[in-house]
């Protein structure tokens, strides 16, 4: 394609450059002069400034068209501009807690999802924590159960985060389907429901965030062990439903308890019927 100079005599982007640009014959202006100054510059890019939050390490955001942030991505802008939020739940990590940019009341227990993952790994035994009105969690599945079930009233909402062996088959699971199928973890991450019954009150868990029965109680056997297909009364195999109010008739005590589960399928079905324990994995419960 033949080349001719800018009438304009634009000048090369490079640094130390001052030859005009090159234009092509259609008007394109190009940012160099020629090849040589192009290729030294993307062989040789400056050095990007860290980014702007005191406890990232990362580089600043550059975007395809060259402009440059002042953080490493929106996570740091989101934390670093909100000082006054909470610190990461888990343990040595140092950052804030994200938060809702569009209402700073609203938060996420953790600085981010990996560091929830992160957390997970090294468990030996199941973690409860009582959810906050305010966190985002607590938010989107209360939003979520109650567009089904409007007349239920909520006592508690508890995020579970199962042991590492139960984290690391699902996750393994998780990857091997998505693969087979080519598809995204997301598309093949069902959100169900189960209900169980429990011998105990539900309600000593907000006191006691902790399994208290020894057998034949299906909540505290969740909770302590997973979802575990041995124990099912239909089969060796368990049932999940879309809509809690399905969940809800399963459910044999005054206070009813009711999970929040990823079931894994590449179908999204109203019920999933599955007979092995990796295929589903427990987020929270009510």
């Amino acid at each position: 394609m033949q080349l001719k100079m800018s009438s304009s005599r634009q000048i090369c982007s490079r640094n130390g450059c001052r030859k005009v640009a090159y234009v092509e014959s259609n008007g394109f202006i190009h940012p160099y002069c020629g090849r040589t100054c192009a290729f030294e510059v993307l062989n040789n890019p400056p050095p990007t400034p860290r980014c702007k939050n005191p406890v990232c390490s990362r580089q600043r955001y550059i975007d395809p068209s060259g402009i440059q942030y002042d953080y490493c991505g929106k996570n740091c802008a989101r934390q670093h501009l909100n000082p006054k939020a909470l610190n990461c739940s888990r343990p040595n990590c140092q950052k804030r807690v994200y938060t809702d940019p569009q209402d700073k009341k609203k938060f996420y227990s953790y600085c981010s999802s990996a560091c929830y993952w992160s957390e997970c790994s090294t468990l030996t035994a199941t973690q409860l924590s009582l959810l906050n009105k305010n966190d985002l969690d607590y938010i989107w599945a209360h939003q979520r159960f109650i567009s089904m079930l409007p007349n239920a009233k909520i006592k508690g909402i508890f995020r579970l985060q199962m042991p590492k062996k139960l984290v690391d088959a699902h996750q393994k699971l998780k990857k091997r389907m998505a693969n087979q199928n080519r598809l995204s973890l997301n598309a093949i991450t069902q959100k169900m429901y189960h209900g169980t019954r429990a011998l105990c009150d539900p309600l000593q868990y907000i006191k006691q965030p902790s399994p208290t029965c020894t057998v034949g109680c299906g909540l505290c056997g969740i909770v302590s062990g997973g979802n575990d297909t041995a124990c099912s009364r239909h089969s060796n195999q368990m049932w999940f439903a879309n809509n809690p109010s399905v969940s809800y008739g399963y459910c044999d005590h005054p206070n009813k308890v009711i999970f929040m589960v990823d079931v894994l399928s590449v179908n999204s079905l109203p019920i999933l019927i599955v007979d092995k324990n990796a295929v589903s994995y427990n987020k929270s419960f009510f």
